[in-house]
């Protein structure tokens, strides 16, 4: 009896080990895609309440490597209430540094590192969303072999090393032909029950680079819906590092 409980103990385990191991190496691969130097789009967001009532908003945006990862700048310009919105986010090491300016204040409001599970201007991403990731910032699992979207894929789980994340989990869906991610579910820390869906419905091919132009979230909680549609891309188009600024965020 003794041996065939070790048995099972060590197949859990070796199960346990190589489930770890695809999944770093699969998530690997994601993090290896090839990335623009810089990119600029403008987009159109809707933000769908529980009743299906919609807001829509135009912004721009913009996001460029720096020293330390990905920079970015969001202007909202329509409509009028929120106008002259801006957001800043500066990649560090550890925690990214974000801004947003209010221009009905004329003032910026720094978002804290346990502030980043709020609602980005009101949609169903959170600040946390806006964030670039490294590979370091998560433990990594294989769950399973899937289909998505007609793509064959990888199931991960991903566990983040942060304590401020929202996300007590992440499941992702990899494609096997490119490895690019085509759906998450993310998993409140709270109660560890789904909290929104994000699916990438729209990937383009730059250049050899893989952009999503059109997503939908879906907040499993609140019943609300928060679409993005990219247009107007441009890639390497040369954006200069003063965009990236709290000078430039509150002229």
């Amino acid at each position: 009896m003794k041996k065939i409980v070790l048995f099972a103990l060590t197949m859990i385990l070796t199960l346990s080990l190589f489930a770890d191991e695809k999944g770093d190496e699969v998530a690997k691969k994601n993090k290896g895609l090839k990335k623009s130097t810089d990119s600029y789009s403008e987009a159109d967001m809707v933000l769908i309440d529980k009743k299906g009532d919609q807001k829509k908003r135009k912004i721009i945006m913009y996001s460029k490597e720096g020293k330390e990862g990905r920079n970015s700048f969001t202007e909202f310009l329509e409509p009028a209430d929120v106008k002259g919105t801006k957001f800043l986010t500066i990649a560090r090491k550890g925690d990214d540094e974000q801004r947003l300016w209010l221009p009905a204040l004329k003032k910026t409001r720094l978002i804290s590192s346990t502030s980043k599970d709020g609602k980005f201007m009101g949609s169903d991403l959170s600040y946390y969303d806006m964030e670039d990731r490294d590979f370091e910032d998560f433990n990594y699992k294989f769950i399973k072999d899937d289909k998505f979207q007609n793509k064959e894929c990888f199931v991960l789980e991903t566990t983040p090393k942060d304590k401020n994340a929202p996300y007590s989990r992440s499941i992702m869906w990899i494609a096997k032909d490119d490895y690019f991610i085509y759906k998450v579910e993310a998993y409140d820390k709270k109660d560890d029950k789904l909290l929104k869906t994000i699916v990438f419905v729209e990937v383009k091919n730059y250049d050899g680079i893989l952009v999503p132009t059109k997503m939908v979230v879906d907040n499993a909680k609140e019943g609300t819906k928060t679409l993005l549609a990219m247009n107007n891309v441009k890639i390497n188009s040369g954006i200069k590092d003063e965009i990236f600024s709290v000078q430039n965020l509150e002229k």
